[in-house]
């Protein structure tokens, strides 16, 4: 993988676990929405300018972001961790029942 796709992996990785929005994440950092978008599929090359507003807006480092190792993890558990990161024990509970609710539903049509 080359180093922008890398970086966008990684930007992406990390807005993910927090819970964010493109928009949000590109509104922290200065950025347009679409050019976020195109950073994070490694599409565009990203100024050193640009990757140090990024890794302001995250709480990071650029050095952060540049190493992090390439995502082994589901795509799909960051995200609902980043939903359940603000939630009290009560509300992760609720969730947790309804996802397991639709989960048996969906298996049942199969």
């Amino acid at each position: 993988m080359d180093v922008y796709r890398r970086v966008g992996v990684s930007v992406r990785a990390r807005r993910s676990r927090l819970g964010w929005t493109q928009e949000y994440l590109a509104e922290a950092a200065g950025l347009h929405p679409s050019y976020l978008g195109q950073i994070e599929r490694g599409v565009k090359k990203i100024s050193l300018k640009t990757l140090h507003a990024l890794a302001l807006a995250l709480g990071t480092t650029m050095g952060d972001i540049l190493d992090e190792p390439e995502p082994t993890s589901d795509r799909w558990q960051a995200r609902i961790d980043g939903l359940l990161r603000d939630k009290s024990p009560k509300q992760k509970a609720f969730l947790y029942s309804t996802l397991r609710h639709l989960s048996r539903e969906m298996g049942s049509r199969g």
